[in-house]
Parts: structure tokens; sequence; C-alpha cells
């Protein structure tokens, strides 16, 4: 069974605060009398579902297209559930009583529930989803070295009501000569993953750019 485990971009797409909004442009329109329908985008490549490569936050990190595509397959993806509320923030003792699941994957997801928020009011989304603090991306990097990659249901790795500190939890993972990992925002992690047993999650490959909106696909048994 397949899932999306994104959100699909659209105008009412909620973003982080700063982040400029996305518009799409009806170019060519066959109902105004041209041949073909054709539409400008413009957009953030920090819009919606997106995957924060190093370069993001590290000056000499590697960028989106420096990944190769087995980099964006994950075969031990694990779900952890954890109940935050506005402006809270993911602190080690958070993961501490999960560290044997979150050793075997590659691929950690969080979710919130945050995923309804998005839905039910867009404003709250965007201004107080949780996020992750220092010491919680610290304890990340240096317990579980195989982890590749986080992904989160929330706008976010950064608490927007701590954004200094979201900023450096950034730098935090992202960081390091030659790392490769990847951090996944504004996940849609509102399915039955019990039986989640693989993730693809493939960028918008753009040259000379730190990172990229994506695709994710969820496959369970």
């Amino acid at each position: 069974m397949y899932m999306e485990l994104s959100h699909r971009l659209g105008v009412n797409t909620p973003r982080p605060p700063g982040v400029p909004p996305l518009e799409f442009r009806h170019e060519c329109s066959i109902a105004r009398g041209d041949a073909s329908n054709l539409f400008v985008l413009r957009f953030s490549n920090h819009t919606g579902t997106h995957m924060d490569a190093p370069w993001h936050f590290v000056a000499t990190g590697i960028r989106i297209c420096d990944f190769s595509l087995e980099e964006f397959v994950f075969d031990r993806p694990f779900c952890l559930d954890l109940s935050l509320g506005d402006g809270e923030m993911f602190r080690p003792a958070h993961f501490e009583p999960h560290a044997e699941p979150i050793a075997r994957c590659d691929l950690l997801l969080l979710r919130t529930g945050y995923s309804l928020v998005r839905q039910g009011d867009p404003d709250r989304y965007r201004q107080h989803s949780p996020g992750m603090s220092v010491e919680g991306a610290h304890y990340l990097a240096k317990q579980f070295p195989s982890l590749r990659a986080l992904g989160m249901d929330t706008v976010s790795l950064a608490c927007i009501d701590h954004l200094d500190e979201g900023m450096e939890a950034h730098r935090v993972l992202l960081g390091g000569e030659g790392r490769r990992y990847l951090v996944i925002e504004d996940m849609n992690l509102n399915h039955d993953l019990s039986r989640l047993r693989r993730v693809i999650a493939l960028p918008l490959f753009l040259e000379g750019v730190d990172s990229s909106p994506c695709t994710v696909m969820g496959i369970c048994d």
C-alpha cells in the first residue's frame, strides 16, 4: 500500500513567517484561446513539504543535488509519536525512552499531531508549531550516527516561538565536514504508519540551490 507523506503545494499552503507567498500564474490558457495550458510557478524552495540539505545552514555543507538517488530511499523508517503543544521543543528526554528503535532506523519521523492543526488552523500551525531544541539536536546527532534523515509534521524543524534556537538546532544536525543528512519539514504523517516499511522522498532537483520541495511516498506491508 502506498501513501502520501507530503502535502500538495497550493496557494493556501501554510508558510513559516518570512517565507514569501506561493503564486501559480496561468500564463497560457486554452479557455482564453491559447493552444495549451501553461503555468508559471513562483515559490520559495522552503515552501510546503521540503528537504533541508546541509548547505541551508552550513556554508561548507552539500547541496540537495549533491545527494545520490539511493540516499532518498529509507528502508528502516521509524515513526515516534510525541504529543507536544504550541511552542514546545523536542529535548533528549523525549528520545531517551525510545533509543533502541531510533538506533535501528535510518529515517526518524516525529509525529506531533500537527498535521491536523495544519488542516484546521493553518495560522496557528505556521506560527506556533513545536520544534527542535539545541540539546535535542545534539542528542540525536551524537547518539545515532546511522540516522540519515529526520522528518516532522511541523512547519519547520525550528520552533518559530524560539527561532534562534531552532536555527542553531538546524546547524547541529546538518553540520560537520561532508555531513550527508536531510531534514524533511512539513510532512503529512496523519496516517496509520504501524506497518511502514519504506519511505521514498524525492526532491525537485534544482541545481545551485541549498534545498528543495519534495514528494514523499510511504510504502506499507
